[in-house]
């Protein structure tokens, strides 16, 4: 026990900062015959405009995976400023119907839709398991990855002929885009 108090006491004077010993210093002196700086305008440093690169003017966000992998798919994503959303091929009437539909069947938890048309859900995230019993005991060794299990919504809106489905959480807060992109996936993959 005594060693342990000796030694936490020598490491405590080891992580004892420079500046805890350091002494404030006279101001600086001019002489007389010298004129004192300046201090009330601003030093501007002025740099010459540089080109944008090609990356820097990008309006593409940094990652949506493609989505038209069949030629019989009728629904992509996309991307706008009101984050990433679902087009669907469709009138707004049948996309709306078929939604709920699509969000009951994919084992959605507390389907619920409000005067507005907005669907409320629980969202829980289901992993395949691989292996035997020994793989299932190596706890350690799982890589499950992301897990976007969560409260979310989503509703549909009209863009011409066709209609955009978007989803943010249940709060009404934007999604992350890797979890509207898991998320809306799970929905387009049911609803075509």
């Amino acid at each position: 026990m005594m060693l342990i108090v000796l030694v936490a006491a020598c490491s405590s004077e080891a992580r004892k900062r420079e500046y805890y010993d350091a002494v404030e210093t006279a101001p600086l002196e001019i002489p007389e015959d010298l004129a004192r700086p300046a201090s009330s305008t601003a030093l501007v440093i002025s740099v010459p405009p540089l080109p944008l690169s090609p990356l820097g003017i990008e309006t593409r966000p940094p990652r949506i995976s493609s989505t038209t992998s069949g030629l019989d798919s009728n629904s992509s994503f996309t991307w706008s400023a009101q984050g990433l959303y679902l087009i669907v091929d469709d009138t707004l009437e049948s996309v709306q119907r078929r939604l709920g539909l699509v969000i009951e069947r994919a084992g959605m938890q507390r389907v619920r839709i409000d005067e507005k048309g907005v669907y409320r859900f629980d969202y829980y995230q289901s992993f395949a398991d691989q292996g035997g019993f020994f793989s299932k005991m190596a706890f350690w060794s799982r890589d499950k990855g992301e897990d976007y299990s969560g409260a979310y919504q989503t509703y549909a809106e009209p863009e011409g002929e066709k209609t955009r489905v978007y989803i943010k959480y249940a709060d009404g807060t934007d999604c992350e885009p890797d979890a509207a992109e898991h998320v809306l996936e799970v929905i387009r993959s049911r609803l075509g």
